[in-house]
């Protein structure tokens, strides 16, 4: 067959809101890592003639992965707006009914292929008017959060700061928005640093960097993820002396020894 056989995808993603989120903190299974992982249904509304003009609506499984889970399940709270870049992956999903995994007559766990997504850039948009005012409600956040040089403005700041810098705790049912669910099953284990690691679409930043990137994404949350994945500047390649040309001369001519230049 003539071409290629190779395909290729991309996908943008503008305009979601966060409907829920569970986070899967990172382990081993059969002696494999597997990174830490943080999915997340968002609603999608679209523009059409649908539903007498209001459109349509639909929910998008997406996936982060490595440190960029735990920004999402500390920062993605309900109705959260969000924009991002992921790919298409194909993976096998246990079936379940009733909550429980659906096991064949010989013992095997019935499984099928899924289709889902894999976050590889995103960006942050507004909070939902609804969860700001229940947090208000409940004590959790001040009435002037948002009014520079205000009392509650400096408290939310550092509020943001301790629940930013918040530690997975395997012990509590939630981390940060995200319902926590813990690995089970056979062959489950620890994650071990010096275990093999399974592949995955996100190659997790340097901590500092990711939680820098947190604090500015909760005060700053048009302008959240440029940190996590800037690439670094290529280092400056030090100039080449030039070879002066001696001229036509009979014989051998004698040049200088060549010297790899600094940097390449």
């Amino acid at each position: 067959m003539a071409g290629s056989a190779r395909s290729m995808q991309n996908s943008d993603f503008f305009g979601l809101r966060v409907a829920s989120c569970n986070y899967f903190p990172a382990h081993s299974k059969n002696g494999v890592n597997i990174s830490a992982r943080c999915t997340i249904n968002a609603f999608m509304n679209i523009a059409s003639r649908a539903n007498n003009g209001e459109g349509q609506s639909t929910v998008v499984p997406l996936t982060a992965w490595g440190k960029l889970a735990d920004v999402c399940a500390k920062s993605m709270s309900p109705g959260k707006e969000f924009h991002c870049s992921a790919e298409l992956k194909g993976y096998e999903a246990r079936v379940f009914h009733n909550q429980q995994p659906v096991v064949m007559p010989d013992g095997t766990t019935l499984t099928t292929n899924k289709l889902g997504f894999s976050i590889t850039k995103l960006l942050f948009g507004e909070e939902s008017a609804k969860h700001i005012a229940n947090e208000i409600q409940s004590g959790i956040r001040p009435p002037d959060y948002n009014l520079a040089g205000s009392p509650g403005y400096n408290t939310w700041r550092e509020t943001l700061k301790k629940r930013n810098l918040l530690a997975f705790d395997p012990a509590l049912p939630t981390f940060g928005n995200a319902k926590v669910i813990l690995p089970q099953g056979p062959g489950i284990g620890a994650y071990t640093p010096t275990a093999p690691q399974a592949g995955t679409a996100f190659v997790a930043p340097q901590t500092a960097a990711v939680e820098a990137a947190v604090v500015n994404a909760a005060m700053n949350p048009g302008a959240v993820g440029a940190a996590l994945f800037q690439t670094p500047a290529a280092a400056p390649i030090a100039p080449v002396a030039p070879v002066v040309n001696p001229g036509f001369q009979t014989g051998p001519v004698a040049q200088p020894d060549f010297a790899a230049p600094v940097g390449v």
